[in-house]
């Protein structure tokens, strides 16, 4: 049996000090022997000529950018190679990337059974426990997993409908069924069995991309991190899932998380900010979403909403150029992955009222949001003057009465 173990040190060095000077940058170390691969995400312009990167201790070899990624490789000092070779003596053994960040690296290792664990951090400076599990759970555990390749978020509807057509040579080639036909055998229609199955294929291609990473020379540095705090404001916890530098989703739920890599993230200290005084813009903030289409004009639109603004379902449609599409824009907000960041609270029905919310604690979770950023609560009385008024853009929230309408 072997167990992985995550934790975080502070080792001084030039990329404790560069990550600690930019906190907005984060920096992947892959050792190579005396080389060192890094990949930087963020706040990366100049990343090459830093002096803490190119300088007394280390030489770019080789340097490459697309968009806000940079990848050095480096002729290092073979430090990392010496602390490599010392953990395996100890049954240690390194699960690259070692991920640098605000000043502090993330190190993941999976020990051999008589590995010291507690030996093992007091040789790193500062260093605290992260996590330490079993690779592989017992029988009967209920584990949750954060990384993608084990599918969280994919449904029993999604993976029958993956099934069947992976069954019916559907992805043999030549085909050997239609989405008609695997539909049929599954008593569905054939557009409730397409979306089905779209939603399946984008769960599974995201959780292969780090392996096909790997394939085309990129690398892996894509694991899925998640960080939790608690919100006195919305008296929920606000979990954050991050890819690289991107978000992939901000839940809300009422208990923390069994595993995270904490509290300590600047996109999360930046939406709790936000809940809690209703100012600043968090538009900048890199999203990646595995979403349809129409759904991702929906969501990217949602993020120009200033706060305290609120706007309809009907009027989105309209600025789409998809005027009759007001139920599917609904169906976005509602599978909106990353709430608050993309503001779906700010949509409400022209009927009047908050409409519901699909996040944790309902409609009374989206009056807080509304509320908290600065937006009159008096919706009811808003019913169809924004309709009438569809060139005039986002407006104020006015005051809420009960009704039902469709999700947020």
């Amino acid at each position: 049996m072997t167990t992985q173990m995550s934790f975080a040190t502070r080792s001084e060095g030039p990329l404790q000090e560069v990550t600690e000077r930019r906190p907005g940058l984060a920096i992947d170390a892959y050792p190579l022997g005396r080389l060192l691969l890094l990949r930087c995400f963020g706040d990366v312009d100049g990343i090459d000529a830093a002096t803490e990167i190119n300088g007394p201790g280390g030489k770019v070899l080789h340097a490459t950018r697309t968009g806000d990624e940079v990848t050095l490789l480096l002729d290092g000092s073979g430090r990392e190679e010496e602390i490599i070779a010392s953990l395996a003596d100890q049954s240690a053994h390194l699960i690259p990337p070692i991920r640098w960040q605000r000043g502090e690296a993330r190190v993941t290792l999976v020990l051999e059974d008589g590995a010291d664990p507690q030996a093992l951090l007091d040789q790193f400076p500062g260093a605290r426990l992260v996590s330490k599990r079993r690779p592989v759970p017992s029988r009967g555990d209920r584990v949750t997993y954060s990384s993608p390749l084990f599918l969280p978020t994919l449904t029993e509807k999604q993976a029958r409908a993956l099934l069947a057509a992976y069954e019916a040579g559907y992805y043999e080639f030549p085909r050997k069924a239609t989405t008609e036909q695997v539909s049929l055998s599954l008593g569905i229609a054939r557009s409730t069995f397409e979306q089905h199955l779209n939603r399946a294929e984008h769960h599974v291609v995201r959780a292969m991309l780090p392996m096909v990473r790997v394939r085309s020379g990129r690398g892996d540095g894509e694991a899925l991190e998640v960080y939790s705090k608690f919100s006195r404001e919305l008296g929920l916890y606000v979990q954050l899932e991050v890819l690289g530098n991107r978000v992939a989703a901000v839940r809300l739920a009422r208990k923390a998380p069994t595993e995270t890599a904490g509290s300590d993230h600047p996109y999360l200290a930046r939406i709790l900010e936000h809940v809690h005084t209703g100012n600043g813009d968090l538009r900048d903030i890199p999203v990646a979403l595995e979403v349809a289409p129409f759904e991702r004009e929906v969501l990217d639109f949602l993020r120009t909403i200033p706060p305290g603004e609120t706007i309809t379902y009907g009027e989105i449609a309209r600025r789409l150029g998809r005027p009759g599409a007001s139920r599917a824009v609904g169906t976005a907000c509602a599978r909106n992955p990353a709430v608050i960041v993309i503001p779906c609270h700010r949509v409400v029905p022209k009927s009047g009222g908050l409409g519901n919310y699909s996040s944790e604690g309902g409609p009374e979770t989206k009056r807080k949001l509304l509320e908290r950023e600065g937006a009159s609560l008096a919706l009811a009385m808003r019913t169809q003057s924004t309709e009438r008024n569809r060139n005039d853009g986002p407006r104020k929230a006015v005051p809420p009465r009960s009704s039902s309408h469709p999700a947020d």
